[in-house]
């Protein structure tokens, strides 16, 4: 089982860097375009893995007909923009044009002109890579980059950043949590806003517990102890397809007391966050881009 994993990885690592190699070899749109059509042909007959994908949606209780296609769908989209990155730099790339945003968008304006930086944070939905690029011709966006263990993935990570002319920040390796935090805030003491995707589990003794799809797992709360620290508010952001484009929300500005005790503010603001991730994934499964991460598998798969 686990030989048949370590494939599964190399495989899949290996796929990311051939096509990102090919992208860049691409002169025009089309040999682009062309892997979108092999990637839904390669999902539609992938039977192990459809059922898979469609087990985790029954056990999460938001499937329903048409799902695991609408999910596969949004999953190569992400690929095939970054690939149009990968292939003629960002402000090309056609992504720009592909994301729509609301009167909301005034909300993160607001925040950023308080000049004590803004933690942007959104859960893994499909598009996530580029929204800080998206976002940079209008309000500049840096980037933090979670260190991978695996260096092949660290180093994909890295060229999808820069690719995307994203001002990029990450921790230097081996970093303890409180050098990890630091990196984070120094970019908020600039005043500027900073995009993190704070829905990864954590172990029972490194996070705190919250409710998704009804089980009980662990998030972190670095996004909340960084705004008690700075003062920096926090705008959740959303998107979903429709009509032919991302359409993006932006919630209200969260800031939290400062003055308290720490942990317990963290924690609290922690679980109202988990409440609105679950709920927008109820609304929206097909955009989650993690459900078949290995870990979100056996907590789906887990008792209720």
């Amino acid at each position: 089982m686990e030989l048949l994993r370590q494939f599964r990885k190399t495989l899949t690592v290996g796929g990311l860097r051939v096509a990102m190699e090919w992208s860049q070899r691409a002169d025009t749109p089309a040999p682009v375009e062309a892997l979108r059509w092999l990637g839904r042909g390669l999902t539609r007959t992938a039977l192990p893995l459809r059922v898979r994908l469609a087990r985790n949606m029954r056990q999460a209780g938001v499937h329903r007909p048409g799902l695991v296609d609408q999910h596969f769908e949004r999953v190569l989209d992400q690929m095939i923009m970054l690939a149009h990155v990968f292939r003629a730099g960002f402000a090309r790339s056609g992504c720009l044009e592909r994301f729509a945003f609301d009167e909301s968008f005034t909300r993160l304006q607001q925040a950023y002109a308080l000049g004590r930086g803004v933690l942007l944070i959104a859960p893994h939905i499909c598009g996530y890579p580029v929204i800080p690029p998206v976002l940079t011709p209008r309000i500049p966006c840096s980037i933090y980059l979670r260190r991978n263990k695996d260096p092949r993935k660290m180093r994909i990570n890295e060229a999808i950043g820069q690719a995307g002319d994203g001002h990029l920040v990450y921790p230097p390796e081996g970093a303890t949590r409180a050098q990890k935090l630091q990196v984070a805030v120094d970019v908020l003491r600039e005043g500027r806003v900073l995009f993190i995707t704070p829905d990864t589990l954590r172990k029972p003794d490194d996070g705190v517990p919250v409710s998704l799809f009804g089980r009980t797992v662990h998030f972190p709360t670095g996004v909340q102890v960084m705004a008690l620290r700075t003062g920096a508010p926090i705008v959740p952001a959303w998107w979903h397809w429709d009509g032919g484009v991302y359409r993006i929300r932006f919630d209200e500005p969260i800031e939290l007391p400062r003055g308290g005790k720490v942990r317990q503010t963290a924690e609290t603001a922690a679980r109202r966050w988990a409440q609105r991730v679950d709920d927008f994934l109820h609304e929206h499964p097909a955009m989650w881009w993690n459900w078949l991460d290995r870990s979100w598998t056996k907590v789906l798969r887990s008792p209720v």
